[in-house]
């Protein structure tokens, strides 16, 4: 049976900014050394795909292996329920089409460069999966904003309750992209790696509706602008100056009031006497009944 995991991450106090700024054009370009470009990547996928790694090292997953404690040994799952996405309101069409590719690829790369597995073990296997979710990439709909996203998912969910328990092209789990790549790495593993851990596409994900995020800046009055951080590294890639609020898909988010704010983020505040604070934030909502997430900005101190 495939387990449930419900990502219930929930904040409850109020939770101030840091101030760490995302990786720069110099150092996305020196990513392309260990990411080069395949004949096969379509026209502008490739600062896409160099972006999605600048992402995962700014923001790498904490727990890479799951441990039951039902005696069997712990596990790596290629599938990440917290899987990061970016919708047509954030960022570019060209973007919103191929970024969770792009995005996956560079988690599942740098997971297992980061676990010591074998190049060997796992390079062939991902270009297959890479190359495999862009074809699903090309041939899915126009991408669509979250309001068209929410929509769909709701008339889906009407229709069809139990469609989330095979994957969506009809043909199995064995038909499945992570199952696949998981079934080549665990092969390759098995014969050349055996003393790390076992690789499994297990999945079994799901999460309610996050509450809404309260902004606010200390002292008062900072105009906040925020950008999605995997569209602003795409845009570093493609402008000279991704600060700059009218190169790139910045949004102004007015303080004090609820927002649908989930997911990391790229910030500039800017107060009255002309200070700026810049910096990157991931932002996890309080779910169900838990009271709201503030998120403060402040313009010293962390």
């Amino acid at each position: 049976m495939r387990r449930m995991l419900m990502l219930v991450a929930a904040l409850a106090s109020p939770v101030a900014a840091g101030a760490k700024e995302p990786i720069g054009a110099a150092g996305l370009k020196a990513i392309e050394a260990k990411v080069p470009p395949q004949g096969w990547y379509p026209d502008g996928y490739y600062d896409i795909r160099i972006a999605a790694e600048g992402q995962i090292a700014d923001f790498p997953r904490d727990n890479l292996t799951m441990d039951w404690g039902d005696g069997q040994p712990p596990y790596y799952d290629v599938i990440d329920c917290n899987a990061e996405y970016v919708s047509l309101d954030e960022t570019d069409p060209l973007t919103a089409r191929y970024g969770g590719v792009a995005l996956e690829v560079a988690r599942l790369r740098a997971e297992f460069e980061r676990m010591k597995y074998p190049v060997a073990v796992y390079a062939e296997p991902l270009l297959a999966f890479e190359k495999a979710m862009i074809e699903d990439a090309k041939a899915a709909p126009e991408p669509m904003s979250e309001a068209d996203i929410a929509a769909a998912d709701a008339a889906m969910e009407a229709d069809a309750p139990d469609a989330a328990a095979e994957p969506a092209d009809g043909g199995g789990f064995e038909n499945d992209p992570y199952f696949r790549l998981a079934q080549a790495v665990e092969a390759n593993r098995a014969r050349l790696a055996p003393k790390l851990p076992k690789v499994v596409a297990d999945g079994g994900c799901g999460a309610g509706e996050g509450n809404p995020v309260i902004v606010r800046t200390s002292p008062p009055q900072g105009e906040v602008l925020m950008i999605n951080a995997f569209a602003f590294k795409v845009c570093t890639r493609k402008k000279p100056d991704p600060w700059d609020r009218f190169a790139c898909k910045w949004n102004e988010i007015e303080t004090g009031v609820d927002q649908t704010l989930s997911g990391r983020y790229v910030y500039q505040v800017k107060w009255p006497d002309g200070t700026v604070r810049k910096g990157t934030r991931e932002i996890v909502p309080s779910y169900d009944d838990e009271p709201k997430v503030t998120v403060t900005f402040k313009k010293t101190g962390s």
